[in-house]
């Protein structure tokens, strides 16, 4: 009877101290009492701030007469403008990436032109340059993975051991379409190049799409643990279609900026 009695008190004096707490608890800590303002399905915001946040905002001009983008799914062709892969492969046009943008850059068109690209790992930074026509780079592979662009380059390289991690073949060069981009960061003064300049994948080609490949900045866990931003795919163009792709990278991982975009030279 007695140990009855004492477990009833001791419960009593519990259930006290719990309610003591939670009593003092601070207002700031105590559940909010705060009603949402929106709908179920929207709970944060109300209708006249839910509207700026649908396809027709995010897509629209910043000319305020002119119609939102409204993109259509990515269509490839039965037949490519150009194929890269290995030599000697039927169909193949170019063995490089860089060599078949160049290729489309240069023939000045103004309409849509495709890459394909067959399956394997194509080391190295691609470099795209504004031009008055689009173009499309997609993998044939049966996967994303099966195509692969990769490089490691790191924002503290200085500009000369960027130089050479980039351009060791010679592949921008002046006269080529993307030499204004590779010229713009290889000729800093700075100590590093920088976050901008450790893209993998740089494009500056409005109407951009890519899809069904892996773009990947290798750079990883090779440095220490200071600040190695390691840029995968930089996008300076406007209304860039992305479609599984892979888009691997250490830190900063990818880049849209139309603000930064780098004036190609006149004529």
């Amino acid at each position: 009877m007695n140990t009855y009695s004492v477990s009833h008190l001791a419960l009593a004096l519990a259930f006290g101290v719990t309610l003591s707490a939670c009593s003092s608890t601070p207002a700031d800590q105590q559940p909010s009492t705060q009603t949402a303002p929106g709908t179920a399905s929207r709970p944060v915001l109300i209708a006249d701030e839910a509207k700026n946040f649908l396809p027709a905002s995010y897509f629209q001009s910043l000319d305020p007469n002119a119609a939102a983008w409204s993109p259509s799914a990515i269509s490839l062709p039965a037949q490519p403008d150009f194929v890269v892969g290995p030599a000697g492969t039927q169909g193949v046009t170019h063995t490089t990436i860089q060599a078949a943008v160049d290729a489309a850059i240069t023939r000045h068109s103004n309409r849509r032109q495709f890459i394909a690209i067959m399956p394997g790992e194509y080391a190295g930074t691609v470099y795209v340059p504004a031009a008055p026509g689009a173009l499309t780079l997609y993998g044939t592979g049966e996967k994303p993975i099966d195509v692969k662009i990769s490089a490691a380059i790191d924002s503290e390289m200085d500009p000369v051991s960027w130089r050479h991690q980039v351009n060791p073949g010679g592949k921008y060069m002046p006269g080529k379409p993307a030499w204004y981009m590779y010229d713009s960061c290889q000729s800093r003064r700075a100590a590093t190049v920088g976050v901008m300049c450790s893209a993998v994948f740089w494009s500056q080609n409005n109407d951009l799409q890519l899809q069904n490949l892996t773009i990947a900045n290798n750079l990883g866990d090779s440095v220490d643990a200071g600040t190695h931003q390691a840029v995968a795919l930089r996008s300076d163009g406007d209304r860039v279609q992305i479609n599984k792709v892979n888009i691997l990278g250490r830190q900063n991982t990818f880049f849209g900026d139309q603000q930064r975009r780098t004036k190609p030279p006149a004529g």
